[in-house]
C-alpha cells in the first residue's frame, strides 16, 4: 500500500510549514521573501518546480549545521503531529486499517525525510516504511517529487503494480497509475476530471474531512 504524506495524512505541506515557522523567521525573512519574489514565475513552470523547490531550500538551509538541522526538523515534526487539527484522521485510520490486516505500508513524499519520520513516529506509526526527500547539510540532495519517487520505489525493492496508493496530487499520476486501485483524496472536479480520462474505471475518489469518515465516491 502506498500513502503520500502532506494532504493525505497531514494537512499542508510540512516541509513548507518547517521554512516558514523556523529556517525563514527573524533575520531571514526578508532573504525569503525576496527569494520567493524571484522564483514565483518560475514555479508556475511545472518543469522547473522541482529546481524551484531546490533554490528555496537551499537558501532557508543556508549555513545551518547539519546535526543541528537534523535536530531541529525533528523536534518540529513532532510538534507538528501533535498539533491539533494538522493530521488527516481518516488517512492515519485507513493506515492503520491496513496495519492492521497485515499489509505492508510505505509513506512515499516529497516532505524531507527527517521531518516525515518524526510526524510518523510522533502519531505512533515508526513501525510504517518511508521513501521521502533528503537534504545534506543545506543542499537538497534527493527531491522526491513525480517520478523520482517511482525511481527511490525501485531502489528500495518496490515495484508494480501495487494493489492500492493513495495520493490528493496529480504529480503522483505515476504512483496511482501503477496501482491495481489508485485513490485519489480529496480533489477538486477538475482534477478527478483528468486522473479519470488517464485510469479509467479504476479510480476511487475520498473526501477525508476533520475527524469523519471517508466518504467515497466512484
Amino acid at each position: 500500500m502506498i500513502f503520500d504524506f502532506d494532504g493525505v495524512l497531514l494537512r499542508g505541506d510540512a516541509f513548507g510549514l518547517f521554512l516558514r515557522r523556523t529556517a525563514f523567521a527573524g533575520a531571514r525573512l526578508p532573504l525569503a521573501v525576496a527569494a520567493l519574489i524571484l522564483l514565483a514565475s518560475i514555479a508556475t513552470v511545472p518543469a522547473f518546480r522541482p529546481w524551484a523547490a531546490r533554490w528555496v531550500s537551499r537558501i532557508g538551509l543556508l549555513g545551518r549545521n547539519a546535526d543541528a538541522l537534523r535536530a531541529e526538523l525533528e523536534r518540529f515534526g513532532a510538534d507538528l503531529g501533535a498539533e491539533p487539527g494538522r493530521i488527516i484522521a481518516p488517512g492515519l485510520r485507513m493506515i492503520r486499517t491496513h496495519l492492521a490486516a497485515g499489509d505492508r505500508v510505505i509513506v512515499v513524499t516529497a516532505c524531507e525525510h527527517t521531518l516525515a519520520r518524526a510526524v510518523l513516529d510522533a502519531i505512533g506509526l515508526a513501525g510504517v516504511e518511508l521513501v521521502a526527500s533528503r537534504i545534506r547539510g543545506p543542499r537538497l540532495i534527493v527531491h522526491n517529487h513525480g517520478a523520482t519517487k517511482m525511481a527511490q520505489l525501485a531502489d528500495q525493492g518496490v515495484t508494480p503494480p501495487w494493489r492500492v496508493a493513495y495520493s490528493d496530487s496529480l504529480t503522483d499520476l505515476p504512483i496511482l497509475g501503477a496501482a491495481e486501485q489508485p485513490v485519489l483524496v480529496n480533489a477538486n472536479p477538475r482534477q478527478v476530471a483528468r486522473a479519470r480520462r488517464l485510469l479509467g474505471a479504476r479510480l476511487t475518489t475520498v473526501t477525508w474531512l476533520g475527524g469523519q469518515g471517508p466518504e467515497v465516491c466512484r
